[in-house]
């Protein structure tokens, strides 16, 4: 029960202040921006979604959105990551939900909250500066 504890104590510690709705903060790159939403969403018995809106300056390139999540789950932490390339940048905010599955072989729990941070990043190509932004950690539900 000590280390169960001490082991949930660990992961709401990296999740810092939840917010509903985590605004990242641009480096080096103008209008570059990512957001996630308050609740995460348990799909298909493994799967967790994390939806997010990003939003990457017209005509950059190389835009990719990477995920981290983090669950604690009895005296373990379960973990997985996403990476995702296929976005668009017009300019203009975009949603779309970022899969994740974990990375061992212990499952995610429909029942616990999910510790999340996610990162954006493009370059632009006729300055060659690249920039990221980052919006996290945060504790999201899991909870209908």
């Amino acid at each position: 029960m000590k280390q169960m504890l001490c082991t949930l104590g660990a992961v709401l510690g990296l999740a810092g202040t939840a917010l509903p709705l985590v605004p990242g903060t641009a480096h080096a790159m103008e209008g570059l921006s990512i957001e996630m939403g308050a609740k995460a969403q348990f799909l298909n018995g493994a799967l967790i979604g994390i939806p997010i809106v990003y939003t990457c300056p017209k005509g950059s390139t190389s835009p990719s959105v990477f995920v981290q999540l983090y669950q604690a789950s009895g005296s373990e932490v379960v973990n997985g990551s996403a990476f995702e390339d296929a976005l668009v940048c017009d300019g203009g905010p975009k949603e779309t939900l970022i899969l994740v599955v974990p990375n061992g072989s212990s499952p995610f729990r429909r029942s616990k909250d999910v510790v999340v941070d996610v990162n954006v990043s493009a370059c632009d190509e006729l300055t060659a500066t690249c920039g990221n932004t980052s919006a996290g950690p945060a504790l999201l539900s899991l909870k209908r």
